[in-house]
């Protein structure tokens, strides 16, 4: 797994400014520097942890869910923003029900009358861990346009991932 995690993701995404002022490349870039240090919202990884993090939850479960946790200013980041990778195992796959205004839940992910991802409903803790908490059967909305939902589709109108290890199971 190792070496498939280290081909995928290499040295990481490491962006390359190309504002024309040479001092806006470098605060952008000295920015960026303090920001994968900062970025995960857990923190225990840098970012490029994180890419490995990522491409690792994919391969074995097949797909990865990333939160975008906003922060205030007066938590002092560099961004005020820092990244959750939160497994599969936390998108409810039997949560299949009407939602409201006319919308639809189907396997954890709502979706509005046109079929477009909406939001998703995650387990508030992981399910294997529910006895230890009073939360053991909750969940929360989070809006789309705040979780990246990795995993490659495979056929048409799929809405999850499948492990790669699932026909040798």
């Amino acid at each position: 797994m190792k070496t498939w995690v280290a081909n995928c993701v290499g040295s990481g995404i490491k962006p390359r400014p190309r504002a024309p002022d040479q001092e806006l490349r470098g605060a952008i870039s000295a920015l960026w520097s303090r920001w994968v240090v900062e970025g995960d919202a857990d923190g225990m990884l840098d970012f490029y942890g994180l890419q490995a993090l990522v491409a690792r939850e994919q391969l074995e479960a097949g797909e990865v869910l990333i939160r975008k946790r906003l922060r205030r200013a007066s938590d002092g980041l560099s961004v005020p923003l820092q990244l959750q990778v939160i497994e599969a195992d936390h998108l409810p796959l039997n949560l299949t029900r009407p939602a409201a205004n006319r919308n639809v839940i189907r396997a954890g992910i709502e979706f509005d009358p046109l079929g477009q991802r909406v939001a998703y409903h995650l387990w508030r803790d992981h399910p294997g861990d529910s006895s230890l908490t009073f939360r053991a059967n909750e969940t929360v909305r989070v809006p789309a346009e705040f979780v990246l939902h990795i995993f490659e589709p495979l056929r048409a109108g799929q809405i999850r991932g499948v492990t790669g290890f699932a026909p040798v199971l």
